[in-house]
């Protein structure tokens, strides 16, 4: 139990008037001397004060001495003790406790009295009392008496309690009070507000409908937070409304005692021109306490009120557009909710409303709303990796005949492979599913489009995002008109939790120690075969790409006719192919290509000789059988159990040669038709004469193309034979973080284009720049969220490796599409078994016409990953202290150079060369980055603040990101609104402080915390909030130990 002993003490040395009862008493106490232990009764002065028994030396020591001890009388019970051989004896029981408390009055009469006061001073007898009183005044009564009261006891569980308003209020105020008196000892009171509502006839007992945020020391508060009446539905003018004002003595306990109320109806309210109001607020003695003013405004997109008569059954449905006759036309506000319900679902809202330097009003909207993609996405991308599967189970076979050893090695990889097939069929199927029962279970079934924290272990919900959620603010300014919205997904950690990383670390301690199993590509190169082999084959397939783009362009002038054009395109192609022959020349792929052809070679040469021999045998045994025929080397494909043989196919030399014959031809024949060296030919047929030729250099391309990725397949099985399990281990981990990674980025980016659809200037700036996609980590790099940091870091890596393309919404293309191309991933962690996965974002022709002639046209819009991660717990703490934080820097000075490469490229395009770097600038935010990333410095968020900052500036989306999205994330999003309000819109100085920990005790964030762990209450405890920085702390009352 948590006690404050002063002021225990001080409680006990109050004069007599303010206990039940006191006296002396024996005590049996224990005598710890040398020659006299045992038990002794001993003389002590008890005085008794509800449920507290404290007990001094003597009467005189009361005022010199603070008390020996003190019982709290709870969980006990105060019995005769049967096995003293005196009558005035008594024994105190607590229950769970074996220690017994006796005592001994002077008189049975003392005795019995000290045992009546004692029994009756527990709160839980107490309770029972009035429980028993409450029944006996309702059926004298036939009404509850606690309906129309307020406990005294309770006032900051409303902080921990849902409300009843809508998310989508017809109405909402702002309330003000003016003049509330000081407490008893001179101090501004902290005002808190509960409303209550009751809609006769219907209803006879008052509803907690909704509160504001607890103001500190304040005789004129003015509550940032707005209170909202009706829905959807319509607004009920006869409701009547009652406002309590207390004072909250103690936040963490609840203890506050009231100080006024206001009753009024909505009606008094509507009537007014301006929908504004001014009530005096009556204390609980009849006078004036204060006054109380009302500022309204009806959301634009309820228009509609009723005035009903007291008959009419359905008080929320039959609504009309006017109230007595008179329009309702004046302060509408919208809360912009349709442009967020196509995408999201569950959206939570609150409405604050805050003042400026100018002493102008903000109306802030706060939102939080769960992604419609969260499920979707990773089932289309599960499809997308069993597809991945499939094609290099292929590659495997067609391999062909190898050396026993190295079949085992085929055989075990695709016998690994088919086993993450199923697994990932499963885990589709699982997602399937679980969307088909919401679907079944309607729209009000809850976490139906987000996975809570509570199942972060959940394997069946491993590639879904963890509490993946937007958290959106609008920003209104009441007397410029001007609005502006700002958006965060916050996503838990790219991690699989359902995977356990303690022998290994995260994903990026497996890949190391899988890198240093690769082969060097020489003997003083770094750089591994594999990454040297994913180079190739993306250069490959990028020259491909490029050859076909030319071949298409030859085709074209040869149908215009156009001599000159024709050369052109004609002497840019034969480079291209030039440089893909050249390629094809690698020393890398001439030695993979000649060891495969060696094993193929002793292999059919074995094969050869084994069927020799048995032919050889057959011909003793059966002379008229025939000697047979010498078998054709043919190549062999891999089914699963054995081996079959399929056509030979022409060697890698001569592909190469066969290309560039294709390729000799093709110029020639451009050469002589522009040239007239083969007599006149009409330029209209000049398309029908190259139009072969063109058809079979491309072909050879892609014979090129197959058979790199073909010795490509060969060298990965090679340089993973002797690690398959790990390499298979890391594979699915990897996935699972990518799936869960691509989610958040899909969820951003829709959201980010619907926002910039209109912006001419940076839709030009995302095709040629790409967007930015800039996350906010808060993980430590101590203990368990080690490998989490490694885990995400790889995530982030591989989201570079991520396109979108933005088509006409169709009915065939109504929802966001996956597909992967041939290039693979070549970055810090290469992989030739994934390749880059291409998002298709349809778009409807209004939109779809706003966007930059290349992007209709198909161009692919990449995706640029910044990630930046400062831990702030008491984990950073160790790890700073004790630790290493040296992951962590790296990863920062990393994402640094992303951004600064980024600005560069930005700079050159966007901004004038004149332009100042002046505070606030893009050159002055970069360098003041760049300052905090290479300083040493304690929890340095700064840097966090920076990036978010400056990825705002570029145009780019955020995502901010801890453990679980809940709690660390949840003071992250509320301090970053705050500065925003304070940056962009002149949020008064003085107001930041009580505008963070409203955010953060009224704001939507602790409904998250609901939604994950069933409590409104961030997992934080005291102790914890010692290491946070000082910004990151929530308010008092709102914090808590929660069970996660």
């Amino acid at each position: 139990m948590r006690f404050n002993s002063k002021e225990l003490a001080h409680l006990a040395q109050q004069n007599g008037s303010h206990f039940d009862r006191e006296g002396i008493l024996q005590m049996k106490q224990k005598n710890e001397k040398l020659f006299r232990k045992g038990e002794a009764f001993v003389e002590r002065f008890f005085r008794l004060r509800g449920n507290l028994l404290f007990y001094f030396k003597s009467k005189e020591s009361i005022n010199k001495q603070e008390p020996q001890g003190v019982l709290v009388l709870e969980r006990c019970t105060v019995e005769l003790d049967s096995q003293s051989s005196t009558d005035c004896s008594f024994i105190i029981v607590f229950e769970g406790d074996d220690e017994t408390y006796t005592f001994l009055a002077a008189s049975e009469k003392e005795r019995d009295g000290w045992i009546e006061a004692l029994h009756t001073a527990s709160y839980e007898c107490l309770k029972m009392q009035l429980l028993s009183l409450r029944e006996q005044v309702q059926l004298r009564t036939g009404q509850d008496p606690f309906s129309q009261m307020m406990r005294a006891d309770t006032g900051m569980e409303f902080e921990t309690l849902g409300n009843i308003d809508s998310n989508d209020p017809a109405m909402e105020m702002s309330l003000t009070i003016e003049g509330l008196p000081n407490e008893s000892n001179g101090q501004p009171p902290n005002p808190f507000a509960v409303v209550y509502i009751i809609i006769p006839p219907q209803q006879q007992n008052w509803l907690q409908h909704n509160h504001t945020e607890m103001v500190e020391n304040n005789n004129n508060p003015h509550f940032l937070k707005t209170i909202g009446f009706g829905d959807s539905g319509g607004l009920e003018p006869t409701m009547r409304v009652k406002i309590t004002v207390f004072h909250v003595k103690e936040r963490m306990t609840g203890m506050m005692t009231q100080i006024g109320q206001v009753i009024f109806t909505l009606n008094d309210v509507l009537q007014t021109e301006d929908l504004s109001l001014k009530l005096a607020l009556v204390g609980n003695d009849g006078t004036r306490v204060g006054m109380l003013s009302i500022v309204s405004w009806l959301n634009d997109t309820h228009g509609n009120t009723t005035n009903l008569s007291h008959d009419d059954e359905d008080v929320f449905t039959n609504i009309v557009p006017t109230i007595r006759g008179r329009t309702m036309s004046v302060k509408r506000r919208s809360k912009r909710l349709e442009t967020l319900k196509p995408l999201c679902a569950n959206i939570t809202t609150r409405t604050f409303r805050f003042e400026t330097n100018d002493s102008v009003k903000l109306l802030v909207h706060e939102y939080m709303a769960e992604s419609k993609f969260a499920f979707d996405l990773p089932i289309k991308t599960l499809q997308l990796l069993i597809e991945e599967e499939k094609t290099r189970i292929k590659h495997l076979q067609d391999l062909g005949q190898l050396p026993r050893l190295l079949e085992s090695y085929v055989a075990s990889d695709i016998a690994h492979r088919a086993a993450t097939i199923s697994a990932y069929t499963d885990s589709s199927n699982v997602l399937t599913c679980y969307i088909d029962a919401v679907l079944q279970k309607g729209a009000n079934y809850k976490c139906c489009s987000f996975k809570p924290s509570s199942k972060k272990a959940d394997k069946e919900l491993e590639f879904v995002p963890l509490n993946l959620h937007l958290q959106r603010m609008t920003v209104l300014n009441e007397a410029t008109e001007s609005w502006g919205a700002y958006d965060v997904i916050t996503a838990g950690a790219f991690v699989a939790h359902s995977r356990r990383a303690r022998n290994h670390g995260g994903l990026k301690s497996m890949l190391h120690k899988l890198q240093e199993s690769y082969t060097p590509e020489g003997t003083l190169s770094k750089v591994s075969k594999v990454k040297r082999a994913c180079d190739l084959v993306n250069c490959v397939h990028l020259l491909q790409g490029e050859i076909n783009t030319l071949c298409d362009s030859v085709c074209h002038e040869a149908l215009q006719g156009d001599g000159s054009s024709l050369q052109a395109a004609t002497l840019e192609l034969e480079q291209k192919v030039k440089d893909l022959v050249l390629d094809c020349q690698s020393p890398i792929l001439q030695e993979v290509a000649a060891q495969l052809t060696e094993l193929h070679e002793d292999s059919e040469a074995l094969a050869e000789e084994q069927t020799k021999q048995r032919q050889g045998q057959e011909s003793q045994v059966s002379p008229e059988s025939g000697t047979g025929s010498a078998p054709q080397a043919m190549n062999w494909r891999w089914t699963g159990s054995c081996f079959i043989k399929s056509p030979t196919s022409e060697p890698w030399d001569m592909t190469r040669v066969n290309t560039e014959a294709s390729l000799v031809c093709l110029t020639s024949m451009v050469e002589d038709l522009v040239l007239n060296k083969s007599g006149p030919l009409d330029q209209p047929k000049w398309l029908g004469e190259i139009s072969p030729a063109v058809i079979k250099l491309k072909s050879f391309v892609e014979i090129i193309c197959c058979k790199v990725t073909y010795f490509m397949s060969f060298l990965d099985l090679i340089e993973h034979k002797d690690n398959l399990k790990l390499f298979h281990s890391i594979k699915v981990r990897r996935d699972i973080v990518f799936s869960q990674a691509l989610t958040s980025l899909v969820t951003g980016l829709v959201l980010h284009l619907n926002a910039l659809i209109d912006n001419k200037q940076v839709l030009e700036q995302l095709a040629t720049l790409g967007v930015v996609m800039e996350i906010e980590g808060l993980l430590s790099c101590h203990g368990d969220e080690i490998p989490m940091l490694e885990d995400m870091l790889v995530a982030v890596d591989d989201l570079s490796t991520v396109s979108f393309q933005l088509v006409l919404e169709s009915t065939q293309r109504k929802s966001v599409q996956l597909s992967t191309n041939n290039f693979t991933r070549a970055s810090l962690y290469p992989d030739l078994n994934r390749h880059h996965v291409c998002v298709t974002i349809p778009l409807p022709q209004a939109s779809f016409e706003k966007l930059p002639d290349k992007l209709q046209k198909g161009d692919r819009v990449s995706v640029v990953p910044i990630f930046f991660n400062i831990g702030i717990n008491e984990l950073a703490t160790l790890a700073e202290k004790f630790g290493s934080t040296s992951l962590q820097d790296k990863l920062n000075e990393e994402s640094l150079g992303r951004m600064f490469r980024y600005v560069k490229e930005y700079e050159n395009l966007y901004m004038h060369p004149q332009a100042g770097g002046g505070v606030g600038s893009i050159p002055s935010l970069m360098q003041q980055l760049h300052n905090n990333v290479y300083t040493k410095k304690s929890k340095n968020v700064e840097i966090l603040h920076l990036g978010a900052e400056l990825c705002r500036k570029l145009h780019g989306f955020r995502v901010t990101s801890c453990k679980s999205a809940k709690d660390r994330t949840a003071m992250a999003v509320t301090l970053e609104q705050a500065q925003i309000l304070q940056r962009e819109h002149n949020l008064a100085s003085h107001v930041f402080m009580q505008c963070l920990d409203c955010f953060r005790s009224e704001g939507v964030r602790r409904e998250n915390a609901f939604k994950n762990i069933g409590q409104r209450k961030y997992a934080f405890n005291s102790l914890q909030l010692l290491s946070f920085p000082k910004q990151y702390r929530p308010p008092n009352g709102t914090y808590g130990n929660v069970q996660n």
